[in-house]
């Protein structure tokens, strides 16, 4: 007989409830304080199972597989959520459980059996990411009531079913397991599969997914909100919103104010749902609030992992250990090698006049080292930046040291950097930071540098604080541009990790260490120049000032 019909309004035929029954009896927590215990699925759980086993009410025996509506699931949420103890559950019930369409029992319920020969596949980009759902499995297998499953070998790297069958850990660069015959593929992370070259993430997600359709199988995503400049995996099956695709993504009601502990809060809890302790479940909402108030960690970064936010993607501008590392000797020592009276340098400037910092940072020549002159925040001077003595201090920093150019950023300071460029022909450089092409190509340089240990600093206590309080972010799209991966390229440029924080002596430290390698190609390393720059030095043209930089191999650093 066919299905029975809807009792209630929007019920719908599915094997969901076979199957959370089914996980209920054979599944265990993996880990944590509850480790061994059964496994109990939430409501938002057995909600996601019953939409991804839902049936066509037509479906007729024989279908099989054709009777399902959906071919795949995404779901989306955030960090300690528990998606990859889920998701280990589901690989395990398409192992076991009775997945597979058998007809309509004699009241019009649907009827399910196991798949004669499952092979699952746990897919992600990297080991990492598929051992936080194969692990579990591991645990479930060993300790649960399916230890002693004839027929079962739990293995580090793969696990033998009984009779026919696999679960396989599968990361982007097997690329020769991908004609495996799947029945079913967790894709792990699929916001950091990323790239649409023959060997990016987008590629290999197609590809496995193209495999798992081909064997009438399905396919799962799990992953936090994605970056939305990365064009992922995740990204694109979101918005296909294709009609055999199930989405589940609780968003985020408002934008919150991460400074107000109470809205976090009760943010956190309605994102978290079950999972939240408020709501009867094992995520902490103190610590989640806790961790979205660090201001070690930036606000893009914690609006996307815990606040459900699908927000550009920013990543720190230093690593604190690998900075403090850069001192080269540590703080509070004797510096060996100080800034020496008419050393060849070359100086950044940053300022504003009330709302942020103004900052002027030198950068010796010969090794790159970073030297704070001044920092002038407006709370220490009655909420204004003292004009007068910030004068003062680039004069005097030319009159002390041989100042090859000094970059400088106009805005709100152009009277004071027509002043300099009067008094230091030749020598300053007007460098608007909102330029992106510019900005950019100076970010690159300090990022190399940054990343080879080329450059060091002094260690001064605010100039750490504003370095570590920057972050770097993605500005417009380049044109035309894709990388070696096949991910479209963007402007960089420098941001607050937080709004309430200062970062102009950062940006003042990328001008002077981009001015270093604009002085550098005029030839500021031969000591044929080591004379006074305006001797040795040839005009710069403030237009073309950007492009002096040349990462095809002109500069040598």
């Amino acid at each position: 007989m066919p299905w029975r019909g809807p009792e209630e309004k929007g019920e719908f035929p599915t094997l969901g409830y076979q199957v959370a029954e089914w996980i209920e009896a054979n599944c265990i927590i993996p880990d944590g304080p509850r480790m061994y215990q059964p496994y109990k699925l939430t409501d938002e759980m057995t909600r996601h199972l019953l939409f991804a086993h839902r049936l066509r009410p037509d479906a007729r025996p024989g279908d099989d597989t054709d009777a399902n509506v959906y071919s795949g699931t995404q779901l989306v949420r955030p960090q300690k959520w528990g998606k990859d103890p889920f998701s280990a559950t589901r690989c395990l019930a398409n192992a076991f459980a009775p997945i597979i369409f058998d007809g309509w029992d004699a009241h019009g319920e649907p009827v399910g059996r196991p798949h004669p020969s499952p092979w699952i596949a746990i897919a992600a980009v990297a080991d990492v990411q598929t051992d936080n759902t194969y692990r579990p499995i591991v645990t479930m297998l060993e300790h649960g009531p399916l230890a002693d499953t004839p027929g079962l070998d739990v293995g580090d790297t793969r696990t033998k079913l009984p009779g026919v069958g696999w679960i396989d850990p599968l990361t982007s660069n097997a690329k020769s397991r991908l004609g495996g015959r799947f029945t079913f593929v967790s894709i792990t992370e699929s916001g950091l599969l990323t790239g649409t070259t023959p060997t990016g993430g987008v590629t290999f997600a197609r590809a496995i997914k193209r495999n798992v359709g081909g064997m009438g199988g399905q396919w799962f995503e799990i992953t936090n909100p994605w970056d939305p400049t990365e064009m992922s995996a995740a990204q694109l099956t979101y918005e296909a919103k294709a009609e055999d695709v199930w989405i589940d993504y609780r968003q985020p009601r408002v934008e919150v104010d991460i400074d107000d502990s109470a809205a976090v809060e009760r943010e956190v809890i309605y994102l978290y749902g079950d999972s939240a302790r408020a709501n009867g479940g094992w995520v902490s909402e103190r610590r989640i609030r806790q961790d979205v108030q660090n201001k070690a960690m930036g606000e893009a970064e914690v609006r996307r992992f815990y606040l459900q936010e699908i927000i550009g993607g920013a990543s720190s501008l230093v690593v604190p250990a690998q900075w403090q590392a850069l001192t080269r000797p540590l703080p509070g020592e004797l510096d060996v090698d100080p800034l020496k009276p008419k050393e060849p340098i070359t100086l950044g400037f940053d300022g504003s006049r009330s709302k942020d910092a103004t900052a002027l940072i030198a950068c010796r020549i010969r090794d790159g080292r970073l030297f704070r002159q001044n920092i002038w925040v407006p709370a220490d001077h009655g909420g204004i930046v003292p004009r007068a003595d910030v004068h003062k201090t680039v004069v005097d920093a030319f009159e002390a040291y041989d100042v090859r150019f000094m970059f400088a950023d106009p805005f709100k300071w152009q009277e004071y950097c027509l002043i300099w460029s009067g008094l230091f022909p030749d020598q300053v450089v007007e460098f608007p930071t909102n330029i992106e092409t510019r900005m950019d190509t100076a970010l690159r340089l300090w990022q190399e540098a940054y990343r080879h240990g080329d450059l060091t600093h002094d260690g001064d206590e605010v100039f750490t604080q504003h370095v570590q309080a920057a972050a770097v972010v993605k500005g417009k799209r380049k044109p035309n541009r894709e990388d070696e991966n096949g991910i479209p390229e963007y402007y960089l440029r420098l941001g607050k990790k937080r709004k309430d924080q200062l970062i102009d002596a950062a940006v003042a430290a990328v001008l002077a260490y981009y001015a270093r390698g604009v002085a550098i190609e005029h030839g500021a390393l031969n000591e044929k120049t080591a004379a006074p720059a305006a001797a040795n030095t040839a005009p710069v043209d403030q237009g073309q000032a950007a492009n002096f930089f040349r990462p095809s191999g002109r500069l040598q650093l």
